[in-house]
C-alpha cells in the first residue's frame, strides 16, 4: 500500500513537470519567459508560505496544552463508552439522501473528538468494534457498519480556530457553541486561542455535567461557562455572541418541525457581522430541514475557505474532514 502511495505521488509530480514544460514551449519570447517565471515564483512563494504557516501555528502554543487536551480525551474515555453517548440518549438517523441506507443495526456512532480513525482500526481489530454487520444473520453476507460521530475532531478544532479565525482579532470576542455535548469546542478554544470567552449550551444534562466537572478539574472557568438549557430559552446568547459553532447539531436529535423553528429562532436572533461556523454546510442543514421561510442569501454571506495544505499532505478522511466546515458572515 505505501508503494502504490509513493508511486502516485511520484506521478502527480511527473505529470506536473510535463504540464508545466508545455506551458513554457507555448510561450513565443524571452520575455514572455521571465515574466511568466516571476508569476509563477510569486505563486510558490506564497503557496509555501501558507503552508509553513500552518504548520507553524500548530506549534503556536507550547506542548503542555497538547498534553492536557490528550488527558482530558483519556479522562473522558474512561468514563464513556465507546459511542459516547449519554445514559437513554435518543438518537434518531435523519431521512435524508445523505444518511440513506444508515438504520441502528448498521450505524455506529464513535465520537470523533475521543477516537481517531487509527483509533477506531485499532479498536476493531483489537475486537472492542465491530466493522461490520451480517445481512443474514449467521452467514457471511457482511457489509462495513456506518460509522457517525457527533463531535468535532481535534484536526477540525484546531483548524477552525489556528487558520480559520487567525487573522480575527479574537481577545475580545464571545464564542457560541450550541449543543456543546462534550465540551470538545470550548476546551480547544481555550488552549489554542485568546478568546476572551467561550460557551456552551447543552441541553443534555448529562454531558453539561461532564462538562462542568471537566472545567472545574482543569481550571477553564475563568473563560469557559456552561449553561444548561434549550439555546431557544437563551436569545441574548445569540445576540451578544461574535462566533457561534454548529457542529450538525439538531438533525440526529429533534423532529423536523422543531429542527424549523430552531433555525427560525437562531436566524431572528443572530446579529449582522456575527461568524457562524458550521460543518456540514448551513445551507444543506436549512434544506434537510425544510426551512423554505429562511431566506439563506438575505441572512449569511459565505466567506471561502483555503485549506494551506495540499490534499496528498493528509489522509483522503482528513481532507474531507476540513472541507466540510464552513464559514458565514450574518448580513
Amino acid at each position: 500500500m505505501m508503494n502504490d502511495k509513493n508511486e502516485f505521488q511520484e506521478d502527480k509530480l511527473d505529470n506536473a513537470k510535463s504540464s508545466f514544460l508545455k506551458i513554457i514551449n507555448s510561450l513565443d519570447t524571452s520575455e514572455q519567459i521571465k515574466q511568466f517565471n516571476e508569476f509563477a515564483k510569486n505563486i510558490l512563494d506564497k503557496e509555501i508560505k501558507d503552508i509553513d504557516d500552518f504548520s507553524n501555528r500548530f506549534t503556536k502554543y507550547n506542548i503542555n496544552n497538547a498534553l492536557i487536551l490528550e488527558n482530558i480525551k483519556d479522562k473522558l474515555r474512561n468514563k464513556l463508552s465507546i459511542t459516547a453517548e449519554a445514559p437513554n440518549e435518543n438518537i434518531v438517523i435523519p431521512k435524508t439522501i445523505e444518511y440513506e441506507g444508515y438504520t441502528k443495526e448498521t450505524t455506529v456512532n464513535v465520537d470523533a473528538f475521543l477516537y481517531s480513525d487509527k483509533d477506531v482500526e485499532e479498536l476493531g481489530l483489537n475486537g472492542q468494534l465491530k466493522n461490520y454487520f451480517c445481512n443474514d444473520c449467521g452467514s457471511k453476507n457482511i457489509e462495513s457498519l456506518n460509522f457517525i460521530s457527533h463531535s468535532t475532531s481535534t484536526l477540525q478544532l484546531r483548524y477552525i480556530f489556528e487558520h480559520v479565525l487567525n487573522g480575527i482579532e479574537i481577545n475580545d470576542k464571545i464564542v457560541l457553541d450550541i449543543g456543546s455535548r462534550l465540551g470538545s469546542v470550548l476546551y480547544v478554544g481555550y488552549l489554542f486561542s485568546s478568546t476572551k470567552k467561550l460557551i456552551g449550551i447543552e441541553l443534555n444534562q448529562f454531558f453539561a455535567d461532564l462538562q462542568k466537572e471537566i472545567i472545574q478539574e482543569y481550571n477553564m472557568s475563568d473563560r469557559v461557562e456552561i449553561i444548561q438549557d434549550d439555546i431557544m430559552n437563551h436569545p441574548q446568547l445569540l445576540q451578544t455572541a461574535d462566533i457561534i459553532i454548529m457542529n450538525n447539531v439538531f438533525q440526529f436529535f429533534h423532529s423536523l418541525p422543531i429542527q424549523q423553528a430552531i433555525w427560525s429562532f437562531i436566524r431572528v436572533n443572530t446579529k449582522p457581522s456575527t461568524l457562524i461556523i458550521t460543518f456540514p454546510d448551513l445551507k444543506e442543514q436549512l434544506g434537510d430541514a425544510n426551512c423554505t421561510n429562511i431566506d439563506f442569501d438575505k441572512w449569511v454571506k459565505e466567506i471561502k475557505i483555503k485549506i494551506p495544505y495540499k490534499k496528498s499532505q493528509l489522509t483522503e478522511d482528513e481532507w474531507k474532514d476540513l472541507k466540510l466546515i464552513h464559514l458565514y458572515k450574518v448580513l
